[in-house]
C-alpha cells in the first residue's frame, strides 16, 4: 500500500511539473517553410504549431500538426543554442519525423485534399 501511494505521489508531482512547463510554454504557427519535407508539411495541413520554451542556455522544442482534427506530436527535443523562428521548426522536427507525419497524413486521409 505504502508503495502505491508513493507511485501517485510521483505521478502527481511529475504531471504537476509537466502541465506547469506546458503553460509556460511559447508557441508560434507556422505559416511557410522553404524544404521539403517541411514546406509540402505547411502546405498540406490545417496548422502546424511549435511550442517552446527556453532558459539560460538552451530551448526545449516539440511540434504538433493538425489535420482535420486529427494532431501528431514529435517528442520534446532540446536545442542547444537560439534559432531564428524559420530555423526553430527544422531544428524541433527532424528531418525524418517530418517526413513520417507527412506519409501519416496520406495514409490518413489519402492523396487529395
Amino acid at each position: 500500500m505504502k508503495t502505491f501511494t508513493k507511485s501517485l505521489n510521483n505521478m502527481a508531482f511529475i504531471t504537476t511539473l509537466f502541465l506547469s512547463s506546458i503553460a509556460n510554454a511559447q508557441h508560434f504557427t507556422v505559416s511557410n517553410a522553404a524544404d521539403y519535407p517541411y514546406k509540402n508539411l505547411v502546405n498540406r495541413t490545417d496548422q502546424v504549431k511549435v511550442f517552446y520554451t527556453t532558459n539560460k542556455q538552451n530551448i526545449s522544442c516539440r511540434v504538433e500538426v493538425e489535420l482535420d482534427k486529427m494532431t501528431w506530436s514529435s517528442a520534446e527535443k532540446t536545442i542547444l543554442s537560439e534559432p531564428s523562428t524559420n530555423e526553430l521548426l527544422v531544428n524541433c522536427l527532424s528531418r525524418e519525423t517530418a517526413k513520417q507525419i507527412l506519409t501519416q497524413t496520406f495514409l490518413q486521409f489519402g492523396q487529395g485534399l
